[in-house]
């Protein structure tokens, strides 16, 4: 088993579950030294959640800390595009003051755009996992705040509002 840190689309169990079968969601967490970004250049003309190091310890990201097996990593890898605009790093973060050494994807340099927005649908998943974990409010509020565009596709649009349907009504 290895851990996860998600902090973007994946916050929410049933939409990292649909993608990993044996994710377990271990506990809600923060980053440090971090700050959220909605700056990774998606192949789908969108932007996506990236988490930018700071020198600053005032700065944090919070997110999920999952348990997976090892053997479906390269299943979340092909999700998240790994190689593709996403690489993997190690990371350690804090929850009820422990810590965990997890993987997690940041945004290559190459695929950062400050100039993108974020697709409806992908801003909502981000804050309804954020919900679903009981963030701060203003943490969550800062999410709501971003500026997000209606999805051109209309099947994907329609698929994330289905997955968005479903996750309203997990318990």
């Amino acid at each position: 088993m290895i851990h996860y840190f998600a902090y973007g689309s994946n916050l929410h169990p049933l939409r990292l579950i649909e993608r990993v079968p044996s994710a377990q969601l271990v506990a809600a967490a923060e980053c440090r030294q971090h700050r959220l970004r909605f700056n990774k250049t998606s192949v789908d003309g969108s932007s996506k959640c990236n988490m930018l190091g700071t020198d600053s310890e005032a700065d944090l990201v919070y997110g999920a800390i999952y348990r997976l097996h090892a053997a479906h990593k390269a299943d979340l890898d092909a999700f998240e595009g790994r190689g593709a605009g996403y690489e993997d790093a190690r990371i350690l973060v804090s929850s009820n003051e422990k810590q965990y050494r997890c993987f997690t994807y940041l945004a290559q340099p190459t695929h950062i755009t400050e100039n993108l927005k974020p697709y409806r649908w992908y801003k909502q998943l981000v804050c309804l996992g954020a919900k679903y974990l009981h963030f701060p409010a203003a943490y969550i509020a800062s999410i709501e705040s971003v500026t997000s565009i209606e999805d051109p596709d209309l099947d994907r649009r329609r698929k994330n509002d289905a997955l968005i349907a479903r996750i309203l009504n997990y318990r």
